[in-house]
């Protein structure tokens, strides 16, 4: 009845532990996550620093090496028409604070050339000069890597003006000492806080995952058969996964007992047929036995036992078919079908029985298209037991009891089905009752008392709607509402 698995068989211990190595966990996902995650943030950081150190260390020694170009600039003038120059102590005073540096310098006049410093000292700044303007960068000189400052003025007297350039450069041992210092204490600190983050994020998923671990102490620990819902506090993100195990337990729930009432559905119904045959075969065997048995007798003794393995060969058809329909409303879902379809297959299957029972079997239709959203299997399981209902019971009317017409009209939002028979018709006492299990409003025709329960189910899975009328003059009136499909909204 429920769908299973064909290679599902049970595990042994060594299988179980093999397959749990081999299963992903959802710890080792998060700390692995966790630790890439904190791993690039902390690269991205140090890298951040790195750079960061290096402008830090280049903004503290240009500061020193802004102010010795300022003094040498200082001490520039004009004499007697020629550019002169007194370098000061103060100036390379100043840069003596970085004591393992090398310092260069070069004073020239683009008038009158070379003035003091070191003469192959051509060093040129990469943005074009602007007078009065110090720009710094790095360059190459004697075989290491120099940070200059450059700056170039205008000198002017009364009687000549000249343009000097000044050239500062000073080695980077101790900027990159500098810098290496402040990367270092600022990388330990980045290392010191991913591993107290990556500690945070172990033991936080130890937390996070033991709700789960209470979910399922909370299964694990319950009786066999207990499927009651689980009833824990639980955080949101776990909230969900127990509503749907308590909505899977809530359906397991009605599956078994649909599974209890079919059983009981079956032992009720096969137990009087049963018990009926052993009669007429206990009957037939004790007639056989004595002398006096007419073969007229023994015929009709043994037409009993035929009527009555025909009897019992229908309801175990309908339980197995009242099976099919647990399962098919339990497991498939709604499509959309052709109305019609069944309908005319359940006329068509119960049209030779009715004929043998003398009732005339019509279904008057002028639809062509009736789509609604449903099972098929199921309407035509309906659609025979009211068929094969009214047929029964037409052999109980008047004037029109040899006839079951079958009607199926459209209205603007619903197709609506009729099973009319003119048979003895149902008193309105009993109307509310003939959906009931094994409820039978009359014992002297055979019936089982479960298809009109069937029928009721089938229609309230497609919330479709079910009445009970009478027929004019006499007689009963199914009358079955099942909404239309549209395909434009895509529900019914």
């Amino acid at each position: 009845m429920w769908q299973k698995s064909l290679n599902h068989r049970n595990l042994s211990e060594e299988e179980e532990r093999n397959a749990l190595r081999k299963a992903p966990s959802l710890r080792v996902r998060f700390i692995v996550g966790g630790v890439l995650v904190i791993g690039i943030i902390a690269s991205l950081a140090i890298n951040l620093i790195f750079d960061y150190s290096q402008k830090l260390a280049d903004l503290s020694y240009d500061r020193l090496l802004r102010s010795a170009l300022l003094q040498m600039d200082e001490n520039v003038g004009l004499i007697r028409n020629e550019v002169s120059i007194d370098i000061p102590w103060s100036a390379f005073a100043t840069l003596a604070q970085a004591e393992e540096d090398r310092v260069f310098y070069k004073v020239e006049s683009l008038e009158q050339g070379f003035i003091t410093g070191y003469q192959d000292l051509d060093s040129m700044p990469p943005k074009p000069p602007v007078l009065d303007q110090i720009q710094f960068y790095n360059q190459e000189y004697s075989g290491e890597l120099v940070r200059f400052a450059w700056v170039e003025r205008y000198l002017t007297d009364p009687e000549t003006a000249q343009t000097v350039r000044i050239v500062l450069g000073q080695t980077r041992l101790s900027r990159e000492e500098m810098a290496s210092a402040v990367t270092q204490k600022a990388v330990e600190v980045v290392v010191f806080i991913a591993l107290v983050a990556i500690t945070l994020i172990i033991i936080g998923s130890h937390l996070v995952l033991r709700p789960l671990h209470r979910i399922e102490r909370a299964l694990e620990e319950r009786a066999m058969g207990d499927l009651t819902p689980i009833d824990i506090n639980t955080p949101k993100e776990t909230h969900h996964l127990k509503v749907a195990i308590n909505h899977f337990m809530a359906r397991l729930q009605t599956n078994l007992e649909q599974l209890e009432n079919y059983t009981a559905d079956a032992a009720h119904q096969l137990r009087t047929p049963l018990a009926s045959l052993r009669a007429l075969a206990e009957n037939a065997r004790d007639n056989t036995s004595a002398d006096n048995t007419s073969p007229e007798r023994q015929y009709q003794t043994l037409e009993n036992i035929v009527k009555q393995c025909d009897t019992l060969s229908q309801t175990v058809t309908l339980l197995l078919n009242q099976a099919v329909v647990s399962h098919r409303l339990q497991t498939h879902r709604l499509e959309p079908i052709e109305l019609l379809e069944p309908i005319k297959a359940s006329c068509r299957e119960q049209a030779v029985t009715a004929l043998h029972q003398g009732v005339h079997l019509s279904l008057d239709c002028e639809l062509q298209q009736t789509l609604i959203l449903g099972d098929s299997f199921s309407i035509q399981q309906m659609m025979q037991n009211l068929i094969e209902n009214a047929v029964r019971y037409s052999g109980l009317g008047v004037e029109h009891a040899t006839e079951v017409i079958v009607q199926v009209d459209e209205f603007e939002r619903f197709y609506r089905i009729k099973v009319i028979d003119y048979g003895g018709g149902i008193p309105d006492i009993e109307k509310e009752r003939v959906f009931e299990r094994f409820y039978r409003g009359r014992y002297d025709i055979a019936g089982s008392g479960v298809g009109l329960a069937m029928v009721k189910d089938i229609v309230d899975h497609h919330s479709a709607r079910i009445q009970i009328l009478d027929t004019e003059p006499k007689g009963t009136t199914f009358q079955v509402d099942f909404a239309k499909f549209t395909f434009n909204e895509g529900t019914t």
